[in-house]
């Protein structure tokens, strides 16, 4: 049965592509008038543009290192204390000189032989006696005086970390780009037109 309709088909077609080629050569031959008549129109493809975006690039991350940023910073450092230094000075000696009682003043009886050769007897005053006496005095005692030395400080540099090592994330966005593209809208086609004529 699917063998018949095939065939049936077949035959269908056939004589349908002669009657054109007929009605073709009869046209031709100034046989085909009016609405008879069928030409064959050709219609060309139809393109339209259409815009693609599409990735240049895709998305990236990048890691880059900054380095420690170092500030110099100046310092004030003792480097010697304060001192006292003692200054002795030994005390001040005179040598004074007196005068001293040695013996006091008496009286004494004394006999004796005037011109004649008679005994007298008398009191004699005997004037007391002096004599000089050195000793060593002290003028002024021994002192210490102190003499302050001020401290001794100095300016010395030194290098300090402000900000350490870090690494740093950048994120680079992807990169796109539009660009346009023809595509087919409509294959052309192929077709009979009834003649107007």
């Amino acid at each position: 049965m699917a063998r018949s309709l095939s065939s049936s088909r077949i035959i269908a077609a056939t004589a349908f592509s002669t009657a054109l080629l007929l009605g073709m050569s009869a046209a031709e031959a100034g046989g085909c008038r009016g609405s008879a008549c069928y030409n064959l129109v050709t219609a060309p493809p139809v393109y339209g543009t259409i815009d693609e975006t599409y990735q240049v690039r895709p998305a990236q991350v990048q890691r880059r290192v900054v380095p420690a940023e170092y500030e110099t910073v100046t310092d004030t450092v003792m480097i010697a204390p304060e001192r006292r230094i003692p200054h002795r000075r030994a005390a001040v000696y005179e040598t004074v000189t007196e005068k001293v009682l040695v013996a006091p003043a008496t009286r004494r009886w004394e006999v004796s032989r005037d011109a004649w050769g008679n005994t007298v007897g008398c009191w004699v005053d005997v004037p007391a006696q002096y004599g000089y006496q050195s000793r060593r005095v002290e003028v002024s005692p021994a002192t210490v005086e102190y003499e302050t030395v001020p401290a001794v400080y100095t300016q010395r540099q030194r290098k300090v970390m402000v900000r350490p090592t870090e690494v740093v994330r950048e994120e680079i966005p992807a990169v796109y780009e539009t660009r346009q593209r023809q595509v087919l809208v409509s294959p052309g086609s192929q077709y009979w037109s009834r003649s107007r004529y």
